[in-house]
């Protein structure tokens, strides 16, 4: 159970308990008073209210209650609570000054839930059952109140009420303005987190996200023997495109790239940049082989295409390394990126895999 629903079911269990605390004073009071027993209609009513609380609390611990605007259902409950003390007023009009402070007492259970108009609402609703009990007791016996009276103690409690409707509404915009820090203060949150792991330029993850993965992975591997591969991406003669185009074209160059490494691998592979004008994949579940064709699908595609607003013909060279059983990752980043330096020790624009290298044909070479 979720601590939401736990912190309802309090609310709940403390309101049912305050409840049952001025019923029994009803009861007692009622035969001080009265020197009679009960209506049973008090009873009935007692039985009724307090069945449907039950039926409430089951309702809400059933986690049924938990999409509603108002998992709480405090308007109903509310208004069974106003409803219950009006069959006890008009069962008892000696006690209902007990009984209107029982009503005053209910009203900050609304405090949780109610907006501005809930409050108004629920405070015209008890107004209302207020005086048609007044009436209807009048009615049955005009000598048993006090006209003068009656309405002292009618203005006292819609005053009151009032009073309460005003305060809730206030306590209503209050948890509005919380609810909106509470979600800006939560979204600001999910953007330094998303900032601390992406890479800002090309959006890729960057090389803090990519070690914190590969730990990941390692332990994949180590308990369901799942094979991964790391390949250590770098664009030839980068600095050369700084020096003659300027880092704005540099930068074009390196996020496109980024986009197509990007949309070049699986939802299961990662992407990120390590830093500088090299990038790392780390393809998950393939082995050398495997890897080999879709890292030279990569570097075919990146041959072929033109980037930036300057349309340059760019090459990269890829350096690839399996994970070893029981080898610490960056042992195989270390050998990734030392099949990257042979890569471009070789001729660069080449997938360079540890123990055996890749270059394209000759026929390639001729028509690049």
């Amino acid at each position: 159970m979720g601590q939401l629903r736990k912190d309802i079911l309090r609310r709940h269990s403390m309101a049912a308990a305050g409840m049952l605390l001025f019923t029994v004073l009803y009861v007692v009071g009622y035969g001080i008073v009265y020197q009679a027993d009960t209506p049973f209609l008090v009873y009935f009513a007692a039985f009724l209210y307090f069945s449907c609380h039950a039926g409430v609390a089951y309702v809400i611990w059933s986690g049924r209650t938990k999409e509603m605007s108002d998992p709480s259902l405090t308007l109903p409950v509310m208004a069974l609570v106003i409803l219950f003390m009006s069959v006890m007023i008009l069962a008892g009009p000696a006690l209902r000054g007990i009984i209107l402070l029982g009503l005053l007492n209910i009203m900050p259970f609304g405090v949780f839930r109610l907006s501005g108009k809930g409050f108004l609402g629920v405070s015209l609703f008890a107004i209302a059952c207020y005086a048609l009990v007044i009436f209807l007791t009048h009615y049955r016996n005009s000598d048993e109140l006090l006209p003068g009276l009656e309405a002292l103690t009618g203005f006292a409690l819609t005053t009151s009420l009032l009073v309460y409707a005003f305060i809730g509404r206030e306590f209503a915009m209050l948890r509005a303005a919380y609810r909106d820090k509470n979600l800006e203060l939560r979204r600001a949150m999910a953007r330094i987190e998303e900032l601390a792991v992406t890479d800002e330029l090309t959006g890729l993850n960057n090389r803090r996200y990519l070690l914190k993965t590969l730990e990941k992975q390692r332990a994949l591997a180590v308990r369901q023997d799942i094979p991964f591969v790391v390949a250590f991406i770098d664009i030839d003669f980068f600095k050369q495109v700084n020096d003659d185009y300027g880092h704005r074209i540099g930068d074009q160059v390196l996020a496109e790239l980024a986009h197509l490494l990007r949309v070049s691998v699986r939802e299961v592979d990662l992407a990120a940049r390590y830093g500088g004008e090299e990038f790392v994949l780390l393809l998950s579940g393939l082995n050398m082989e495997a890897a080999e064709g879709v890292l030279e699908r990569i570097r075919a595609s990146v041959e072929c295409q033109r980037f930036s607003e300057a349309e340059l013909h760019q090459t990269i060279s890829i350096g690839v390394a399996q994970y070893h059983p029981d080898e610490a990752t960056d042992e195989v980043l270390g050998r990734a990126d030392r099949m990257l330096y042979e890569a471009k020790h070789s001729g660069r624009n080449r997938v360079c895999l540890e123990k055996r290298s890749y270059a394209p044909s000759s026929d390639q070479e001729s028509s690049s």
